[in-house]
């Protein structure tokens, strides 16, 4: 179900990184590129993916995410010991053939990855399986998955036809956010433990305050203890997007200062957040913010060569402080990067 090619960015020495760090403030970056052939049926341009981006990174330095082909097919990815191998979820998962379009997110500690893909169109299907898509183009076809030991599982949220986990806790955990037929009203954070149960932890109002819970929002990552989880939500009062933190049932409303719209993509065991932000000229933006309340730090690929980035999103962190993510060149071209600290080890 998997397959390995070859790497082509030397990053070796740098996917491992355990040390704790306090307050750095500068970061070394490498860009990150699925090979991909250029000759037919793929035909990538320069033999790199049309598109890579990153979703998460664990405490041994595995990496995840997306690229995505000259022909437009989304494919999942793991990048662990300098080696790439295509994660996608199988079309036998929903009862059909081949392999469907996917994305990992999210890495454990135990190589446990958790993402989407989606499902071919099948609208006699009941609407909470896994097979349920009723058009091409739907959000309703957006599932979730589980890849644990070889074996790939769907991951739903009862009643409902939509899911997206995008991150699991080294016991099993799984946060990320439930909708039916649209990512707006019908969208909101959720969670999955290991036994089973499922929990509307924002939407749902299972808050201590019930009176905050609202739609549009997803869960982006957690602590090891599940006491703290991020996110976003949308105001739709206001249609401005806040990220969140939820610590032991309260909710707190984050935004870097002066941005238009913010996103927490993650937490690391050492309450170091990352996200996104949008600034007042509308550019994007990767952030981190320390647990110290210090003013969050940005984080911009270079726009210097061999960079040349305009845009940046920060999407995940583990517990020595690496970072990964996506950016933007100045040619249109999306690359994955992993951003080290200064002078980690």
């Amino acid at each position: 179900m998997t397959r390995q090619i070859e790497v082509c960015i030397l990053i070796l020495g740098m996917l491992t990184l355990l040390a704790s760090r306090s307050s750095a403030q500068q970061f070394n970056y490498a860009s990150i590129d699925v090979p991909c052939s250029a000759a037919p049926p793929t035909s990538c341009p320069n033999g790199i993916a049309r598109r890579t981006a990153i979703g998460g990174i664990n405490p041994r330095g595995d990496i995840v995410g997306v690229y995505t082909d000259a022909v437009g097919k989304s494919n999942g990815f793991l990048l662990s010991g300098g080696q790439f191998t295509t994660i996608d979820v199988p079309g036998s998962v929903v009862g059909s053939t081949g392999t469907l379009p996917t994305v990992a997110r999210g890495i454990g500690p135990s190589g446990d990855i958790v993402g989407q893909f989606t499902a071919p169109v099948n609208s006699s299907a009941p609407v909470d399986s896994p097979a349920y898509c009723p058009a091409a183009g739907s959000t309703a076809c957006i599932k979730g998955f589980l890849y644990s030991r070889g074996q790939f599982s769907a991951v739903l949220f009862p009643g409902h036809p939509g899911a997206i986990p995008g991150r699991i806790t080294p016991d099993g955990n799984m946060y990320g956010c439930l909708h039916d037929f649209d990512v707006m009203a019908s969208m909101f954070s959720a969670a999955w433990t290991r036994f089973g149960d499922t929990s509307l932890t924002v939407g749902g109002g299972e808050l201590a305050d019930p009176s905050k819970s609202f739609p549009n929002s997803m869960h982006g990552g957690a602590t090891p203890d599940g006491n703290i989880v991020v996110g976003f939500y949308v105001d739709m009062m206001t249609n401005h997007q806040h990220g969140y933190i939820l610590e032991n049932g309260v909710l707190q409303t984050y935004d870097v200062p002066g941005s238009v719209q913010t996103v927490v993509w993650d937490i690391n065991p050492g309450q170091e957040m990352v996200g996104t932000y949008k600034d007042s000229a509308g550019k994007q933006h990767g952030f981190v913010q320390l647990p110290d309340g210090s003013a969050p730090i940005t984080l911009d690929v270079p726009n210097t060569p061999p960079f040349n980035a305009v845009s940046a999103i920060a999407m995940g962190i583990n517990p020595g402080g690496a970072i990964v993510g996506q950016y933007t060149d100045t040619s249109g071209h999306t690359h994955g990067f992993l951003a080290t600290p200064t002078g980690a080890q």
